[in-house]
């Protein structure tokens, strides 16, 4: 049960991102920024800074869901350990950092990389899991 944490926090952040997108894309269209017309059917003519929010909370969306699938699998298994704890607060942590990064700053290869170490994290705790399940 331990790991609900780092699973709770990951889903915060998810929807931290979702309300921040929201608000961002209320106020351009409030500040006359953008024209509701000029945005629909997902076109891209948000402003710079609410389509890196928008990024952020998508991206929070794809990979990370086999985050969630792991922790509620070794939950269910039972075969979670302290290991797996400190690696999902890895994970985590890194995509905090990664979040931060996609709406704060243009730095595409500070955020690859954090991304990348991220998705490693996430491919050592499959792999741990296969060889804890299967062997």
């Amino acid at each position: 049960m331990e790991l609900l944490a780092p699973l709770s926090v990951q889903v915060l952040l998810a929807f931290a991102l979702l309300f921040l997108m929201g608000y961002a894309r209320i106020k351009s269209i409030v500040t006359k920024q953008v024209h509701p017309k000029d945005i629909s059917n997902r076109q891209p003519n948000w402003p710079e800074r609410v389509t890196r929010i928008g990024n952020a909370y998508h991206n929070q969306l794809e990979i990370p869901l086999l985050f969630y699938v792991l922790i509620i699998v070794l939950i269910i298994t039972k075969l979670n350990d302290t290991a797996f704890l400190y690696l999902a607060w890895t994970y985590v942590a890194l995509r905090l950092i990664h979040a931060a990064i996609h709406i704060s700053t243009k730095r595409s290869t500070m955020r690859f990389y954090v991304f990348t170490i991220s998705c490693v994290v996430l491919f050592v705790m499959w792999l741990r899991f296969f060889m804890k399940y299967f062997l």
